[in-house]
């Protein structure tokens, strides 16, 4: 198996008391695996959880065959013993980001929850593979806000899909056919939320994976440090194996493009964190009806009493 090039850099940045980020990777005879995770809930229970799901992932994953199966249920462990842990009256609100590349060369298998982001550089072009959980995204998704308003807005860091926060995790699948040379960069907000893609480019294009991965956590802190931030930064060799998985077939036929992969039964849509105001709804005829009944009843009374005996 060729040697990996990589580098795991993470910082509690220049505003927060506490890094409440967790990074961790495994060496496996197939590649490795890399987790980044950014926690909430508070400076105890959010280090609490994103260490959690860190561990729990590289745990079920270091000694097992990759497979899209195998990721999915690392990542429902993980959100298992998360959410048995936030129900504990002190642990309210905890949860956690958590994207997770494998490397089962010469394929790549990404599980993503939250807005932690997994980002490929391929022949000189940067590319986001994953898309943001939460509530800014979705609105640009939408077409109601702008990235650059989404940026600025006052709810950008309102997650919308979190390891631990509902009893059933909800995880977006993907994989790709590597090229030789591929290099992946996963991050926290405290990264993505800083420096722009021109930036992230330029930076992973110039430096291997240890300078790349230690100036990009540096630049983030030059720029205001807002909140903490993790950097994983991972280049694929330049020879790399023949693959013969059997869950590759789509991922041979994509020709090195990403395919989103679906396990078994879409589950039930999971409600957001942010409840936006309910709308009123239409008044129907009946409401009228009523209304101007109650106005007639309203004006024979205060008739009478006007009128007296």
């Amino acid at each position: 198996m060729p040697e990996l090039s990589f580098a795991l850099e993470t910082h509690p940045g220049r505003k927060r008391p506490k890094n409440e980020d967790a990074v961790g990777h495994a060496l496996t005879p197939w590649g490795g695996v890399f987790v980044v995770a950014d926690g909430m809930g508070g400076h105890r229970t959010g280090e609490v959880a994103a260490r959690l799901a860190v561990d729990t992932i590289l745990e079920h994953l270091k000694d097992k065959e990759p497979s899209p199966k195998a990721l999915l249920e690392a990542f429902e462990r993980a959100n298992e013993r998360i959410f048995q842990e936030a129900q504990r009256p002190e642990n309210r609100g905890m949860g956690t980001t958590a994207t997770s590349l494998v490397l089962d060369l010469p394929y790549a298998l990404i599980a993503h929850v939250g807005d932690s982001r997994a980002y490929l550089l391929r022949q000189g072009e940067l590319s986001l593979l994953t898309e943001d959980h939460s509530w800014v995204a979705e609105r640009v998704r939408q077409g109601l806000l702008t990235p650059e308003e989404a940026r600025t807005h006052r709810w950008r860091n309102v997650i919308t899909n979190a390891l631990g926060s509902f009893p059933q995790a909800r995880v977006d699948l993907l994989g790709l056919k590597l090229e030789p040379g591929d290099a992946f960069l996963l991050c926290t907000d405290g990264l993505s939320g800083v420096l722009d893609e021109r930036t992230l480019k330029e930076v992973l294009k110039t430096f291997p994976p240890e300078e790349a991965a230690r100036r990009l956590v540096a630049l983030a802190n030059e720029w205001g440090g807002p909140d903490n931030v993790s950097a994983i930064v991972v280049r694929v060799p330049e020879e790399l194996p023949a693959g013969n998985r059997p869950y590759a077939l789509p991922l041979e036929a994509a020709r090195g493009a990403p395919v989103r992969l679906k396990l078994g039964e879409e589950p039930d849509a999971l409600p957001t964190q942010v409840m936006e105001p309910p709308k009123r709804p239409p008044i129907g005829w009946r409401d009228v009806l009523l209304i101007a009944l109650w106005i007639l009843v309203v004006g024979y009374i205060l008739l009478g009493y006007f009128k007296g005996p």
